[in-house]
């Protein structure tokens, strides 16, 4: 296996969600360990217990980020999210015992962790409240550094004899805003001292609602740990602009069952996200960058190195003519090509003589939104009744819909007639075209060939179904 595919295969495995209720398990485990040992007699039976317990766990934290640092993209994007991961597992060297509160600290990272994944488990939990149990975690681990930090810091001070007496100090110096009932005698002891006191101001501004706002804001932007999940992102599709049809193209994968699950990425130069939430879109599945897509820095954040499709709009959030918008999609197209060459994209023109540029910049699929309404209401005034079963195959969540699927190999060698009856039969499909390599080995696609068409191994088919034809189960056969 190189060396890529087992960086992928590791950054997949750490992006599952049973990763991260692990890790959370892990690091609240170890912070209550962590509080066992210190609160226990120096040298007694019982803390060397505790002391071999935490000792594996933080075991398993080296090989964890061991992992991560060998998946990780750059040494320093590593070490800017997991330095505090970093310095709390040195501990393992006894002469650095005191470090060992940097654990209390690893507690923001559950946080962090929670809320990830509460906002996809617990869609329905009012807006606030996630943000609020992250910032009730902050406080609950400046009242933890507190306890057990003094305890290890001035052992041997009469106000820090037990875990009791500290977490008492603590609690009453983060209300207080000072110390109260003893004073620190060591260094350490003045930094927790100072540390739990910034917490106490915190609290107390809390309290008064102003920071509070700040705090909840900054948290829904960020600590909210989209922009983290970003670059944990794999085969996501990322939307490039902004018009009325970003929401119908993000509403239909939402409803296709074979992309329900897919991560998509909007990146517009809007102030404020768009409100997914009122138009029904799953937002767990949604992230917002934003920013000028024909930037490299912008594409890059949006994990194009990942992205399994790319899907460009003729953008419309903010006033430009139809060509500078053609214009824009050219180069974000060429962009995106150079940066991520063969990555599928979709764009979307406004004026037909920009194909052929598009074309050469080896965009896949071109759509001109506005020429195909013309056509589509023209022919509806020819054929009436044609509306209703466009918009039923275009539509994801009802009736049938177009399917592309390679030629079974019970398949390969019969003719196109012969495919039609056994398709129709076996998987309650009409076949309505098949793509075949051309002589230069481009793709070719037929809509309805000649009868005694040849189908061939490496040939797809185009169906009409109300089902995937690929998972379609107990076929009918006559």
């Amino acid at each position: 296996m190189d060396t890529k595919r087992l960086r992928e295969r590791i950054n997949a495995l750490f992006a599952h969600p049973f990763t991260d209720v692990t890790v959370a398990a892990l690091i609240i485990l170890s912070v209550v360990f962590t509080v066992f040992e210190t609160s226990c007699e120096e040298g007694s039976a019982e803390q060397f217990r505790y002391f071999v317990i935490e000792t594996v766990i933080t075991g398993v934290f080296v090989i964890e980020l061991s992992l991560r640092w060998y998946a990780a993209k750059s040494t320093r994007l590593f070490f800017s999210e997991y330095w505090v991961d970093v310095l709390s597992v040195i501990p393992l060297v006894r002469p650095l015992r005191i470090l060992r509160i940097l654990r209390i600290a690893r507690l923001v990272r559950v946080g962090v962790i929670f809320t990830r994944r509460g906002r996809r488990m617990a869609q329905m939990i009012h807006e606030g409240l996630i943000e609020n149990l992250m910032v009730f975690g902050v406080l609950l681990g400046f009242l933890l550094l507190g306890a057990v930090g003094m305890l290890v810091a001035e052992k041997g001070n009469p106000g820090f004899e037990s875990f009791h007496d500290s977490s008492w100090w603590s609690l009453f110096t983060l209300m207080a805003g000072e110390p109260v009932g003893a004073n620190p005698s060591t260094h350490a002891g003045r930094v927790i001292t100072a540390m739990v006191m910034i917490g106490g101001f915190t609290l107390f501004a809390m309290f008064t609602g102003v920071i509070s706002a700040i705090m909840v804001t900054r948290l829904r932007n960020h600590w909210e740990a989209r922009d983290m999940e970003l670059h944990e992102l794999r085969n996501h599709t990322i939307i490039c602009g902004w018009n009325r049809s970003a929401v119908v193209i993000i509403q239909e994968i939402q409803s296709d069952p074979r992309s329900a699950n897919t991560p998509i990425v909007l990146v517009a130069e809007l102030e404020e996200p768009p409100p997914f939430t009122s138009w029904g879109c799953r937002t767990e599945l949604l992230y917002f960058v934003r920013g000028d897509y024909t930037s490299t820095a912008v594409l890059q954040k949006a994990g194009l190195e990942h992205a399994a499709a790319t899907v460009l709009l003729a953008d419309k959030s903010l006033p430009r003519t139809d060509q500078d918008r053609d214009a824009r999609t050219l180069l974000a197209a060429l962009t995106i090509e150079k940066l991520r060459p063969g990555i599928f994209t979709c764009a979307e023109l406004l004026r037909r003589e920009n194909i052929e540029h598009l074309s050469m910049a080896k965009v896949e699929e071109i759509v001109i939104g506005d020429e195909y309404m013309g056509h589509l209401i023209a022919h509806s005034s020819r054929t009436r009744g044609v509306i209703k079963i466009v918009d039923e195959l275009l539509t994801a969540s009802r009736g049938n819909q177009f399917y592309k699927m390679p030629v079974p190999p019970e398949l390969e060698g019969k003719t196109f007639f012969e495919a039609l009856i056994e398709i129709k039969k076996t998987r309650n499909s009409i076949l309505m075209a098949v793509e075949s390599s051309g002589d230069d080995g481009a793709k070719v696609l037929k809509t309805n060939p000649e009868s005694d068409v040849v189908l061939l191994p490496g040939d797809a088919l185009v169906l009409i179904a109300e089902a995937d034809p690929e998972t379609t189960k107990a076929p009918r056969r006559a």
